[in-house]
């Protein structure tokens, strides 16, 4: 949401504008590429179960949710094309992150992004339900703080840490869970060291 919140506002001019060779305005905005990564892969989440009996459109009580029926036919009826749209723009995020990172390290990392499962059958790809975006911020962090020039050559590594299943995020789930339990404060509300985004950001 707060994506799509930047990108309507940079439609209507509120963020950055420019002109291209001929004269023509460019509307843009600036964006973490670390989450544009996560986005890329929690998406695939949202088209997989679009098409799933889990999808809340078909749950038990929802026209409770709605004024009339035919909202919900309508949504039934347009989810499919809300589902290209949504594969469309992560290939649109895939393709701008191939020209960006080194060509080798982005074959590797997205060569195996649609299997869950490695040749030993261990678990890769990231879970996203009860995903604790605490994760995402400290690399979003961890990027900004790296002088522009050195940013593309870590960004396949973030990209990893990101896709794919990792200690690092495990153990990082767990110390949240256990806050919760200690502060009695909801996990995904506690900001942990590491978090903070630098006052000023060099893009």
């Amino acid at each position: 949401m707060g994506l799509c919140y930047e990108i309507r506002h940079a439609y209507q001019g509120d963020r950055q504008e420019s002109e291209n060779d001929y004269g023509e305005k460019i509307y843009s905005l600036n964006y973490y590429w670390p989450e544009i990564i996560f986005l890329y892969a929690v998406l695939e989440d949202f088209i997989l179960y679009s098409r799933m009996s889990c999808c809340y459109l078909q749950q038990e009580g929802i026209e409770k949710q709605f004024l009339n029926k035919e909202i919900i036919e309508e949504r039934k009826e347009r989810l499919p094309d809300d589902a290209a749209y949504v594969e469309y723009f992560r290939s649109l995020i895939k393709n701008a992150l191939g020209r960006t990172i080194d060509e080798k390290k982005f074959k590797r990392l997205i060569t195996y992004f649609d299997y869950k499962f490695d040749y030993s059958g261990t678990l890769r790809k990231m879970i996203f339900v009860d995903y604790c975006t605490q994760w995402v911020d400290i690399q979003n962090v961890k990027y900004l703080k790296r002088a522009p020039e050195k940013r593309r050559s870590y960004l396949a590594t973030i990209a990893e840490k990101i896709i794919y299943d990792n200690y690092d995020y495990k153990y990082l789930r767990h110390d949240l869970l256990e806050y919760e339990k200690e502060l009695k404060t909801p996990y995904y509300e506690i900001e942990l060291e590491g978090m903070q985004y630098p006052d000023k950001i060099e893009w």
